[in-house]
């Protein structure tokens, strides 16, 4: 007689976003992941992090390859053949980078099917901008409004930028089915007028496809999802604005309060 069938587990669901806060801090993902779920579906939204946790001293996700990253000041290099394909059209401020006749937006993803699957690896997200380089490689791009960061590639550099491109990437390869070389980020430098625009070049090859296939087992294989307090991680987190966090290493109090969170660059 046949053994019965057992189903395979389901891979607990992921967004580039979810790695994005795992790498500052695996806590402030529990939270935002249960405050996501208390307002979509009006459940008590479960954090699984124990209330004894120990916290950690650094994040407890390895960085993503960084030797090939390229760092460029000024405007994004755009070829005159380049087009754009898909637009978050959920987010507000995008940059204008094409002029009409050079934007022609995959119907695919349009009207409420913004959102990028990757079956395979158990992730979903939506890029900020998708472009279709002169070659016929597609290239996300990730925007942000603050500056170019000196000393990328050091500690106090943004690295959990990388950490969301890297996923991105995967996402349009599974989404489209098409070779996507790297990805961008783009620092629009908004209160700073553009005077310290930048963008970063992240490949996407063998190692940063084997970077992300590692960094959702840690993730999922992570039961405990402890607190990473420094001041430079709950500054900009969310929960911790909201009072949401024991653990904090920094919690603006008093009438400045909202304006410093908001003035916190975040991702």
């Amino acid at each position: 007689m046949l053994a019965p069938r057992v189903a395979a587990p389901v891979a607990e669901h992921m967004t580039p976003h979810d790695l994005v806060t795992y790498f500052r801090c695996p806590y402030e993902m529990e939270l935002v992941r249960a405050n996501h779920a208390r307002t979509v579906t009006g459940g008590p939204g479960v954090v699984r992090t124990p209330a004894d946790v120990v916290p950690l001293r650094q994040s407890p996700m390895f960085a993503p390859p960084m030797g090939h990253v390229v760092v460029t000041e000024g405007r994004l290099d755009l070829d005159d053949r380049d087009v754009l394909v898909y637009e978050d059209e959920g987010e507000d401020d995008l940059p204008v980078l094409f002029p009409p006749e050079r934007v022609r937006l995959d119907p695919r993803f349009r009207n409420g099917g913004r959102t990028l699957v990757d079956r395979e690896l158990g992730i979903a997200g939506r890029p900020d901008l998708i472009v279709q380089r002169a070659d016929g490689s597609l290239v996300p791009v990730e925007y942000k409004e603050t500056h170019l960061f000196v000393g990328y590639h050091e500690a106090h550099g943004r690295l959990f930028d990388t950490v969301q491109v890297v996923a991105e990437c995967r996402l349009v390869e599974a989404a489209f089915g098409r070779r996507v070389p790297y990805g961008v980020v783009l620092y629009g430098d908004e209160a700073g007028g553009g005077l310290h625009e930048g963008w970063v070049r992240i490949p996407y090859g063998d190692a940063e496809k084997g970077w992300l296939r590692a960094a959702l087992v840690q993730v999922r294989d992570d039961s405990v999802r402890a607190p990473v307090p420094h001041e430079r991680n709950c500054a900009g987190c969310e929960p911790n604005a909201e009072g949401q966090c024991r653990f904090a290493a920094a919690r603006y109090e008093g009438p400045h309060h909202r304006a410093a969170f908001a003035a916190t660059p975040r991702a």
